[in-house]
This record gives C-alpha cells, sequence and structure tokens, in this order.
C-alpha cells in the first residue's frame, strides 16, 4: 500500500509535534511493508529516499508567497502530488488543508485520514482572521474527511461535542529507554548542579515567559531547548540572556542527545497549552523525568497523578517548592510510574497497527 503523509515540514524532524509523528510513522509503516511518501515544502521538486521503504517529497513552494499563502498552496500542491501519484491513503497532519477539499473528488475525500491536533484557533499567535480560518478550516475537515483521527482523550470529549460524527481516538507514541544513557556526551553544557528542563517550540502558548519569570528571580538552573529564530523567540533571548542561571541551547535535533539531557534533568517542564498529545511530553515520561506540566485537561489525560501542575507563575512556583520538598522515594517511583504508562499506552508500533487498521476500513 502507498500512504502519503501531508501537512508537516517534512522529516527528519525538528521539534514538531507532527514531525515527530511524520518521522516515527513512515519508519513504522515501512516495516509493517508499506511504501511511505512525506512531503516538505522546497525550492524545488525532488523526490528522494529518506530509508527503506520511505521517501521524502520536495514540493516547489515560491519564496515570493507570504508565510500563510505559502502553506496554503503547499497544501494544494501537496493533494495534487498524492492524487496524480494514485496514493492509497492520505494522512493529512493538521486541518489548514481542507478549504482546498471543495477542488477535490469524492475519490481523494474518501482516502483521507485527518488529524486535526489541538484547538488550532486558540493558539495565542493567531491574529483575528487567522483564527477565523483555523474556524473555517477545522469545520470543513470534519465534513470532509474519510476519518478523523484524535491523538487525546480530552480532545475527543471537546470535538464530540461540536460535531455529530464518529472520532477514532489513536494516540502519539514514544520509545522508553533501552539503557541508561552516558552523561560524558552533555557535561560540557549542563550546570554543575542540577538543572530543570525545557524542550519546547519558543512560542506564547507554551508558556516560556511564565516559567522563565520564575527562574529570573530564582537561583535554580534552567535549560531551554528550542529553535531561536523567530521573532517572538528573540526576543525571550533578549529578556533573559543577563540571567546565568538560565541557559539557551538553542535547536538540538540528535534525540539521543536529547534523552540524555532528560534523562539527567532534575524535572522535566511542559508548558504546552494548546491542545491535543505533543510527542515531548510523552518522550519525557519514557526517558523517566518527573514532569512538571501546565494545567489542562490536555496534559491531566496523559500525566495523570504523576505529576505536578501549574497554571501561573505563583502556581507554578509552588510545583517547584512541592517537588523539591518529596522525598528521593516518591521522586523515583512517579519517575517509574510514568515509564510503565508509555509502555502500557504509548508505543509508535501499536499506534502503527491502529492507522494501518483504519486505513484497511476505508477501503471496504
Amino acid at each position: 500500500m502507498k500512504i502519503a503523509i501531508l501537512g508537516t515540514r517534512g522529516i527528519p524532524n525538528r521539534y514538531g509535534g507532527f514531525e515527530r509523528f511524520a518521522e516515527e510513522m513512515a519508519y513504522e509503516f515501512s516495516q509493517l511493508g508499506h511504501q511511505v511518501f512525506v512531503t516538505c515544502p522546497s525550492d524545488k521538486y525532488l523526490v528522494d529516499r529518506f530509508s527503506q521503504g520511505v521517501f521524502t517529497v520536495h514540493l516547489k513552494v515560491p519564496r515570493v508567497l507570504l508565510a500563510n499563502l505559502g502553506t496554503l498552496y503547499y497544501d494544494y500542491i501537496s493533494l495534487k502530488w498524492a492524487q496524480k501519484n494514485s496514493i492509497d491513503a492520505i494522512i493529512e497532519c493538521g486541518h489548514s488543508f481542507s478549504p482546498l477539499l471543495v477542488f477535490f473528488s469524492k475519490t481523494i475525500r474518501n482516502k483521507i485520514v485527518t488529524n486535526p491536533d489541538g484547538i488550532e484557533h486558540n493558539r495565542r499567535k493567531w491574529g483575528y482572521f487567522a483564527q477565523k480560518y483555523l474556524l473555517l478550516s477545522e469545520r470543513l475537515a470534519f465534513k470532509y474527511s474519510a476519518q478523523i483521527v484524535i491523538d487525546n482523550r480530552a480532545l475527543v470529549e471537546y470535538y464530540s461535542g461540536k460535531y455529530n460524527r464518529k472520532l477514532i481516538y489513536i494516540p502519539y507514541g514514544a520509545h522508553p529507554l533501552e539503557n541508561t544513557p552516558s552523561k560524558n556526551s552533555i557535561v560540557d553544557i549542563i550546570p554543575k548542579d542540577d538543572y530543570y528542563l525545557l524542550i519546547s517550540r519558543i512560542t506564547p502558548e507554551n508558556n516560556i515567559e511564565t516559567v522563565l519569570n520564575y527562574f529570573a528571580h530564582s537561583a535554580k538552573s534552567c535549560l531551554v531547548v528550542g529553535d531561536l529564530a523567530s521573532k517572538y523567540a528573540k526576543r525571550i533571548k533578549r529578556l533573559y540572556k543577563g540571567y546565568t542561571n538560565i541557559t539557551f541551547l538553542g535547536a538540538i535535533y540528535d534525540q539521543q542527545l536529547l534523552n540524555c539531557l532528560r534523562y539527567y534533568c532534575k524535572a522535566y517542564i511542559h508548558g504546552h497549552s494548546a491542545g491535543g498529545t505533543n510527542p515531548s511530553l510523552l518522550e519525557a515520561m519514557a526517558c523517566g523525568c518527573f514532569v512538571i506540566a501546565h494545567s489542562n485537561p490536555f496534559n491531566r489525560n496523559i500525566l495523570g497523578v504523576n505529576g505536578l501542575y501549574f497554571s501561573d507563575e505563583s502556581s507554578f512556583s509552588e510545583c517547584i517548592l512541592r517537588f523539591e520538598n518529596l522525598n528521593e522515594m516518591d521522586i523515583h517511583r512517579i519517575k517509574q510510574q510514568n515509564i510503565l504508562v508509555i509502555k502500557q499506552h504509548f508505543i509508535w508500533s501499536k499506534v502503527a497497527l491502529d492507522y494501518t487498521g483504519l486505513i484497511d476500513g476505508l477501503k471496504k
């Protein structure tokens, strides 16, 4: 079977939840004997072999197009490519593409499985018109997609109250550590003292300022891993660069290095608030991290009672205090429970089998 994964910025992953999903699912699908194609925007057209059974399809997006128009154009040419190349099943990451479906026949629509991600129009980075467009695209995705997959049970509840259609729950996955990572690879970039760790896109809805405002008034060390190229990220770095206990490491793409940072951190901070399940939370749990997460139904659905929750600077400060007053036995027990949850419910090979079962049902 030929499966196309559309709507991402391509693989290898550069932190985004959908990019992580695309990379992992492409590998798992190929292991099940399928041909997998992952599209990515580029300055030229090229189909390249990424690995055995996995191909990256570089689609040319003119640089003159503004960011949002460029995204819409990319979504359109991705669907046209899938149509032209007789793809058997299309997995759409996000729903911004859906207004384009009015230009495509039922033959294509009946192949589309859409994961709408979180509540996109709630993200603070979007302006008024972008929010209205995302509300429209969400509605059309639920109308025209053959199947809707939701990756978080709290989101299932949210969308069920909004749309009268069948929703399929399939979570994301993670890889529990098989061996204790060597600390040698990170000794040059970590503080001598214990450190808190934040790995995230540097965006407003991930509560970066809420977290860093605490550390700016504390002697405790915090490492921040995330791309610093955006306008917002540059502003954040300027705001906190004078604090010696806050270290911006920039973008790190090496998963072994990231897992090493996770494994040896004092606690992992997960500030995501816009909904859905972010793979970075699962990956922290899989590394045996103690997690301090933003308090929302989506994070609570995954982490449950095995972590602490904050909603603002005051409650974040209380979380740090509560964490540091826990005894080592309780911390160890919670860390082990997080690993167990991953092994029982969030394994990528099981996720791929659930998707293939769903895709097989489209043909019936």
